[in-house]
């Protein structure tokens, strides 16, 4: 029988970023176990925007430490992460978006972030193809930026295995098992691996994994999607991503194109107990439609982008983020069973908030002195849930159409 001390479960961002931070802590005997390859569900269909500051202070804090991870990941692997510090662009056109943005500038005064605000001369210089009213608010924080999700999780799986932990793929977890309320282990296909911990961190499908213990995560698969368009002339790599409140709507460059993501009225949402084990076998989005969503936003979408009807869409992106109805992660320790750690509902913020997770779950598996306040990702926080109730999943839904606000 093999022994560990620590099972991961899960070979996205999160759980490479856990496994690195672990073992830079030290911790010996660290495994972790994904059933397909690294990176192979949401966090390669990340669109991987970072953000330094956001209307959820305590996301801010995890999202720092990635900003301050980057270089050593790119020490240790000596390879470039290549982020591409374009800054963003945030708009507000209402009165109320405005209120909250003007909020955000303060914070960002307070804290030491980059902003600024910018006129119209400005956005006509770095974003050409950009409309906005007369009287919009718009603010460039200039130390944002975007980063190849793929790669990065790879630069915490081979940094962790620099530090002496092990990733074994194409190797599947049925389950967790339990002695007198403690963890003992994991069963496999391979095989019964021992442990003390084990941490969930298995996106859209961690309540698979904690469901049989009793420990209902508050969190549904929810459809995050993009479009990437052509190069045009008046796109530019070197253009700064834009946020519009108001539109929920979200932009970067893309390789001479544009990528657009928008936020839906409703958004689709899945059962957790009907996903396959390979994503790449399941339509996140049914076919022939994957204009439906860009259809329905069409309206709010040319008001900033008035070459919308005239733009060639060149791809399609869909995946899965696992969404709280807060929005907020759900990070911590079960109390129903000793040993049982969860790093899930990314809230499609997973890649920008990878360091600080994986950072604060090291400290609460190996009890050090806590530099996070992850009390606003509690586990319970909801009470008793019903993860595939369609009343739930209407819930969590919401969330996500509220993201850009």
């Amino acid at each position: 029988m093999e022994k560990v001390s620590t099972v991961i479960i899960g070979g996205g961002i999160l759980g490479c970023s856990i496994a690195y931070h672990l073992a830079k802590r030290g911790v010996e005997d660290i495994l972790l176990l994904e059933r397909q390859d690294l990176a192979s569900a949401s966090s390669s269909l990340a669109a991987g925007l970072m953000f330094q500051i956001s209307s959820k202070p305590a996301v801010d804090c995890l999202s720092r430490r990635t900003f301050t991870v980057l270089s050593e990941l790119e020490n240790i692997t000596d390879e470039l992460l290549d982020f591409k510090a374009v800054g963003t662009l945030r708009i507000a056109e209402t009165s109320e978006s405005k209120a909250s943005l003007e909020q955000l500038c303060d914070r960002a005064k307070n804290e030491g972030i980059a902003a600024k605000r910018v006129n119209a001369e400005w956005r006509s210089k770095h974003l050409p193809w950009l409309q906005v009213k007369s009287d919009a608010l718009t603010v460039h924080f200039s130390e944002e930026g975007y980063i190849d999700p793929y790669r990065l999780t790879h630069a915490y799986a081979k940094s962790a295995r620099v530090y002496g932990a092990k990733i074994r793929t194409g190797i599947n977890v049925a389950g967790i098992r339990v002695n007198n309320g403690a963890v003992i282990g994991v069963e496999t296909d391979q095989g019964f691996i021992s442990c003390e911990n084990v941490v969930v961190s298995a996106g859209s499908w961690s309540n698979n994994l904690t469901r049989p213990l009793d420990i209902a995560l508050p969190m549904i698969p929810t459809r995050s999607h993009f479009w990437i368009t052509a190069s045009e002339n008046y796109f530019s790599d070197e253009q700064p991503m834009m946020v519009h409140a108001d539109a929920g709507a979200y932009t970067r460059p893309e390789v001479g194109g544009l990528l657009l993501g928008v936020q839906e009225q409703y958004s689709r949402t899945f059962d957790y107990r009907g996903l396959p084990k390979d994503i790449t076998s399941f339509a996140v989005t049914e076919e022939g439609g994957e204009w439906d969503a860009l259809v329905e936003a069409e309206q709010r979408v040319s008001g900033f982008f008035p070459k919308l009807e005239e733009a060639r869409f060149e791809s399609y992106m869909a995946g899965l983020s696992a969404y709280t109805p807060d929005g907020h992660f759900l990070l911590g320790e079960a109390q129903a069973v000793n040993g049982v750690f969860v790093a899930a509902g990314c809230c499609g913020s997973g890649v920008m908030a990878s360091g600080g997770i994986g950072d604060a779950l090291a400290e609460l598996i190996t009890g050090s002195r806590a530099s996070y306040d992850l009390s606003s990702f509690d586990l319970t926080r909801f009470g008793q849930v019903d993860p595939s109730s369609q009343d739930f999943q209407l819930l969590c839904a919401k969330a996500r159409a509220r993201k850009a606000k």
